[in-house]
């Protein structure tokens, strides 16, 4: 099967070239296009199943070179027609997506939601492109802590772990060209994990009485609430389709990504952390506070998983739960010189917090918040 499944792609890849060219040499015949049509459709059939995002493209081409073929084939009247009404759609759409922020316009919303938002979401193009002015809203890095088993201590019997810190988009690694582009693609792909609701969907009465609540109140005494941020924003469960599909995926790769075989692989987990970059306000800038500070950073806790994608503990105490960055001002006499607790690396190394206080962020075994400046 495996020898098949190879002759397949091969011969995929093989006829995608071959109508690319034909259609870049002859883009005028209209039967150029209906070939590349064809093998489109061809290019579907022949791919595995779980390709499915090539198995979309395919389905994505085969309609395009589709509709090309026939407008190619009309009179020059309706040509001009037909194509002028694709570009006035395809920038109508662009001018819903920057009118749908709230508070937004009814024509905008039932036409954005009825007809545009399918579009926009294939072409990624539902960015409200408000980046910059007046609320940015934050952004988001993630931090994977992978843990490999590497044996069994002779003396204690303890099963024995190697430990590492991945960060995606990570500076300058991810840095490939000038204008930083590959960064913030990797950035836009950070921020698919952040569509999820903020709190729990329960009534304000009966907050304190959900299994979720009290499953974090369990926790406060090792890794307390943040002492600023309301209690209900510091729950933030993702998306049906994040949690099935989105996260495992991310998971699965960072483990496969950074482990030297598949044996290394199955014997390695990971934890997923979505830190959220808070936006410092003006005054702080002014006063010379560093918009880098770990104090700025809200890491969510989603979950942790094996090569698989398998998500281990659903009931995890913290799960989708904030483990905050909690600023703090050393005492002359301290033994501890930072001036924050990290409490997703004490969630991570199962570690207390004056064992992250005192450990050396350089070492690579707790978090090393200078990495994301």
């Amino acid at each position: 099967v495996t020898v098949i499944d190879t002759a397949r792609l091969l011969l995929v890849l093989i006829g995608s070239i071959t109508t690319g060219a034909a259609i870049s040499m002859r883009p005028d015949l209209w039967w150029v296009w209906a070939l590349g049509c064809v093998g489109a459709v061809l290019g579907i059939w022949g791919l595995p199943e779980h390709w499915d995002s090539f198995r979309l493209l395919f389905t994505a081409l085969s309609a395009l070179t589709g509709v090309f073929a026939v407008v190619l084939n009309c009179p020059l009247r309706y040509r001009i027609g037909i194509l002028s009404a694709l570009i006035i759609f395809h920038f109508t759409g662009i001018f819903m997506a920057t009118t749908s922020p709230p508070a937004t316009p009814w024509l905008t919303e039932q036409s954005f939601l009825r007809v545009f938002n399918p579009y926009l979401q294939f072409v990624y193009l539902r960015n409200a492109y408000h980046f910059y002015s007046p609320d940015p809203g934050p952004a988001s890095v993630l931090a994977f802590h992978l843990k490999t088993e590497t044996g069994t201590d002779p003396v204690t019997g303890e099963k024995q772990y190697s430990t590492q810190w991945v960060v995606i988009p990570k500076r300058p690694a991810d840095v490939r060209d000038p204008m930083g582009l590959t960064y913030y693609r990797r950035l836009s792909l950070t921020e698919q994990l952040s569509r999820g609701n903020a709190g729990l969907v329960v009534p304000t009465d009966q907050f304190e009485k959900s299994e979720v609540w009290l499953r974090r109140n369990n926790q406060r005494t090792t890794i307390p609430f943040h002492p600023i941020d309301p209690v209900q924003i510091q729950y933030r469960l993702p998306n049906p389709d994040v949690l099935r599909y989105v996260l495992p995926s991310y998971a699965s790769h960072v483990i496969l990504e950074n482990t030297p075989d598949a044996a290394t692989a199955g014997r390695t987990t990971v934890k997923v952390y979505r830190l959220e970059h808070r936006t410092m306000p003006v005054e702080h800038f002014v006063k010379g506070f560093s918009p880098y500070h770990p104090g700025t950073y809200r890491p969510y806790f989603l979950g942790e998983f094996d090569a698989h994608g398998n998500l281990l503990n659903p009931q995890e105490e913290l799960l989708y739960w904030l483990l905050p960055v909690i600023p703090r001002v050393p005492a002359p006499n301290d033994p501890y010189k930072k001036d924050y607790v990290d409490f997703m690396s004490v969630h991570a190394l199962e570690l207390s917090a004056d064992e992250v206080l005192a450990a050396e962020e350089k070492e690579g075994r707790v978090f090393n918040w200078s990495q994301l400046r």
